[in-house]
Order: C-alpha cells, then structure tokens, then sequence
C-alpha cells in the first residue's frame, strides 16, 4: 500500500502490532515535534483536506489481536486494524451483526470505519456508526491510553467520549479499538428496484416506504446515469434515457418480507412505475454493489446531510443545473443523506463543477463535506461544510488532547 497522500509522502512508515506499540510510536513522534497520520484499510484516507504536515503514517492495519464477541450480552470488542467484514463473518456464525453497513468491507477497518463515521445504505433504518458505539480504547499523541464508555449497552463511565472521536478523523487521537451493540441478523432479505420517468412520483413513492407501516433496511433514490446502470447491473432494462430508480432492501421474517414485498410491489404497479423487479440474491449484490462502485470509482463525491426533503429537492436541483451527463445522485431517503457523483470530470474544470454543486446544496439547510475531489480543489476550499461558531470549541478540544498538533493536523474542519 503506498502511504502517500494529497500529494505528500511521509519519511517513515510504522506498522505497530499491539497496545505499547501504538503507544510508544506517538509518544516518540510527539517528542520529536513530528506529525502523524494513522492509516486503516485506506479505503477513507483520502476524506478530508491537505495536512499541513506529514512525517510519519501510522498503518494499524496489523493491530488485530482478539475478537471479544460476546453473543448473549450482543456487544463486541475489536482492535483498529480488523476489518469489517472480518468482525461480520464472525458475527454471522452465532446469527448476530454489525448493525451498520460501510463501504468495501473487506478492506475497511474498525479504527479507520469509526474515526471517520463511515456512512452505509443502513444507514436508513439503523443510523450511524455513532450510534452504535458503546465504548472506545483511544491513544492520545503523547501515548497516553484512554478509555471511555465499556464493554456493554448500560454502563455509566462518565462522559462518552466515544461519540466526541467517531468521526473526528484521528484529530484528538488514535482510535485502537472500539465496543459495538450488536442487532440479530434479519432471518430473510429481499431487495426490490423499481424505476420510474417521473421524479416527483419517484420521491412520493420512495417517502412512502419511509413512513409507512415497515421500515426498510436500506432505500435509495438513485438519480442520473447511474440509475440506468443500477437497474442494468439488477438484469433489467429501464428503457429511458432519464430515470429515477428506487432500491429498496427489506428484512424480517418470511411472512413479513412478503408482506413489505407486496406493499412495494402494489405502490410501483398503483403509480405507474416504468418498471420493477424483485431481486434474487445475486442480482440485488450486484445492484448495491453498482452504488458502491460508483461511489468508489467517482472523480468528484459530496455527501449532504439534512432533512430528507432537503436532499431530494437538492438533487433535483443539481441534476439540472448539470450541463453534462455525467453527474448521479443517491439519496438515503430515512437517514437524510445525498451523495453527488461526478464521473470523467476534467481536472481544470473540477472547481467549477465543485462550486455548482455547493452553491445548490448551500440553499438548502445542510451540512456537507467533499469525501473526494481533485487535488486543485482541495488547494482552494475547506472540504467539511463551515461549522460557524462552533470553530472555536473545536480548536479548544484540539488544543486540549493534541497540543502539539501530532495528529491528522490541518485536515478537519475548519483545517484544524
């Protein structure tokens, strides 16, 4: 793996194994008056802005140990450097899981997931990674372990710091291992896409679902080229040059899929959708998996996050102000989270791009961050949504766990 980023190339690379070893690397690049910055699988290093110094990555890719699975409390416990599919499959076996999805988790990892609140299509009836951490083991840049939080759901170990480092990107220190509340694997899933020519009824069909008698596990409302390719890459045709596809996960007990089955299939045929299907378990992997790939293999990416209206009404909005077809919206309808994809853009015209995108979404009450862009890009903008206010308190908590600035400096928000 190169451990180059944003155009910078650390002088040396550690790979620690264990606890001390985490410890006693930052404590030595601390001392030093040096940087670092902690690497996972890599599949989210690229999120956030330029550092303003880099002299050593901190690849925890081996800092594995022990699962502590414990099935009867429903918690789990696991060092940064296993992967999310790992901790799954695990799970799996005693018909338990993680109760958030991230992308290609085979690669991504538990350290890397929770500092940058990984989001997932889950994510619309099950929320966040935030949500789900109990407890977290974290090593501030002097060395200094810390804990926060416990082993199981109830527990009333002061403040939850926890929740303060899921998702402040390794800024305050490093996360070595990280406690989950677990959910029961669902014992049926059913993926359904339905697409149709007409956004408005699209948007209607898709809030129906959301606020109707079920909750599905995941539902996305896919936008521009890459709703054709979705219900392509689901074996079917959608006929139209332009539409808007619904995916649509569903889970529960046999009786209750076909029942939710039968609900979605009743709204597609009573609003006149153009098409829908209801998947086999290779089709709807391949369907979900055209969304990942897409999100993976973007140029440019931005993630909005606001009421659920809002991001609807913003990827309308950029879709037609878009003079190219190239851009595609997914947008999580229960969670309120839209993902602009831009496909074969020119690096000289990016900013342009970028600034149409952001002046849309900026109408709307929204915050949003650039989760991947072209490097002029990030010369010029802050890639995390302003906070306001809140800047202050931010740079103060910094301040306070990282005087010396060791950790991920200069690539938060406000470029803290």
């Amino acid at each position: 793996m190169s451990h180059s980023l944003d155009g910078l190339t650390p002088s040396t690379i550690e790979r620690p194994e264990n606890l001390e070893q985490v410890s006693e690397i930052l404590a030595a690049v601390t001392k030093a008056g040096h940087s670092a910055i902690p690497w996972g699988g890599g599949t989210r290093i690229g999120v956030g802005n330029i550092p303003t110094s880099y002299d050593t990555a901190l690849d925890l890719s081996m800092f594995k140990g022990e699962i502590e699975h414990e099935p009867g409390d429903m918690t789990v416990v696991a060092n940064a450097g296993v992967t999310i599919g790992t901790l799954n499959d695990l799970l799996a076996k005693e018909g338990q899981r993680l109760p958030f999805e991230v992308r290609n988790p085979a690669q991504a990892t538990v350290g890397g997931s929770v500092a940058s609140n990984a989001p997932g299509h889950r994510q619309s009836s099950t929320g966040g990674i935030r949500d789900w951490v109990i407890g977290m083991q974290i090593v501030l840049a002097d060395g200094t372990v810390t804990k926060s939080g416990g082993r199981v759901v109830k527990n009333v170990q002061g403040y939850e710091m926890h929740r303060l480092n899921t998702g402040a990107f390794g800024t305050l220190g490093i996360v070595s291992q990280a406690a989950f509340k677990l959910l029961p694997l669902p014992p049926e899933q059913q993926t359904i896409i339905v697409w149709f020519d007409s956004r408005e009824t699209a948007q209607d069909v898709g809030m129906s679902f959301v606020n109707g008698l079920f909750m599905p596990e995941a539902t996305s409302l896919i936008s521009g080229p890459l709703a054709n390719k979705t219900v392509e890459a689901a074996g079917e045709s959608a006929s139209t040059d332009e539409s808007w596809a619904l995916l649509v996960r569903l889970g529960g007990g046999i009786r209750s899929i076909e029942r939710q089955v039968n609900e979605v299939v009743g709204a597609a045929g009573s609003n006149s959708a153009t098409g829908y299907a209801v998947l086999s378990d290779v089709a709807a992997s391949a369907a979900w998996s055209a969304l990942d790939d897409a999100e993976t293999n973007a140029d440019l990416s931005v993630r909005m996050t606001s009421l659920p209206v809002a991001t609807m009404n913003a990827a309308h909005s950029i879709r037609s102000s878009s003079k190219q077809n190239n851009v595609s919206t997914i947008c999580d309808l229960g969670f309120g989270a839209l993902t602009v994809l831009v496909s074969s853009s020119d690096e000289s015209h990016q900013p342009n791009t970028t600034n149409s995108i952001l002046a849309e979404i900026e109408k709307h009450p929204a915050s949003y961050v650039i989760e991947k862009c072209a490097l002029n890009v990030k010369q010029s903008v802050d890639v995390f949504s302003d906070v306001g206010s809140s800047i202050a308190l931010m740079k103060r908590i910094k301040s306070q766990y990282d005087p010396s600035n060791t950790l991920n400096p200069g690539r938060f928000a406000g470029k803290i």
